[in-house]
């Protein structure tokens, strides 16, 4: 109903998006209210001098809070983080089921949010052979200016830096103990580094008769006063 707009709800146990999302995802539903006040490059997107029809206002607000949920700080990439630090798009079917639309209705709410220049959508497909095609879930990015048009972005700044601080530490981390692994691996094939010969006889209860320099002055000298001959 115009009156009872359906918001984004993100999914159950999901752990709380950083604050500044959070917050967006509230600003942007000031949209549906006042569209050609908050976002109106989106209320031009469906190129009438009228205003933007209430049920195409609530999907474009749905479908955009879905999107900033799972948009990464750092890059404003949207989908999911995956283990070798890559980024796995989200497909339309999980993307209108999330934001409680149907897939079409989803379909239309996405082209409204890229004429509009707050989302660019790439599409990835590989080549299985001359005439096949193999798609992929397109990566989707926001852009920062929509931050900027809501009064976020000194917000915006700060927390990409946190975020990206953040991954360095993980980053350097996780070197670090790859580096660890490594050495233990090597040390357990070759063998600790071979001590110098002067511990390793006196580790092994073995004296020398070879005198430093020190002791060969000195003996001299006694050698000199008991009327011997010096050292041998």
């Amino acid at each position: 109903m115009p009156d009872k707009p359906r918001w984004f709800a993100p999914p159950e146990k999901h752990a709380n998006r950083p604050g500044i999302l959070r917050r967006i995802i509230q600003c942007i539903r000031d949209y549906y209210a006042k569209p050609g006040e908050i976002l109106p490059g989106l209320n031009a997107a469906n190129e009438s001098d009228r205003q933007q029809r209430s049920e195409r206002r609530e999907a474009c607000v749905a479908i955009l809070g879905c999107i900033l949920h799972y948009t990464d700080l750092v890059t404003l990439r949207v989908g999911i983080p995956q283990p070798d630090g890559s980024m796995a798009g989200l497909t339309m079917p999980f993307l209108a089921e999330l934001s409680g639309l149907g897939e079409r209705r989803a379909e239309r709410a996405i082209r409204d949010l890229k004429a509009a220049g707050i989302i660019t959508v790439h599409s990835i497909c590989q080549q299985l052979d001359d005439a096949t095609y193999k798609g992929f879930a397109a990566i989707r990015t926001v852009t920062k200016h929509l931050f900027t048009a809501l009064g976020l972005s000194a917000w915006l700044e700060h927390e990409r830096r946190k975020a990206q601080e953040r991954k360095d530490k993980k980053t350097e981390k996780k070197r670090r103990k790859g580096l660890a692994n490594v050495q233990m691996t090597m040390n357990a094939q070759h063998g600790p580094a071979p001590k110098t010969e002067s511990v390793t006889a006196v580790s092994k209860g073995i004296r020398t008769n070879k005198m430093s320099a020190a002791s060969e002055f000195f003996a001299g000298i006694k050698a000199t006063l008991t009327g011997g001959t010096g050292p041998p």
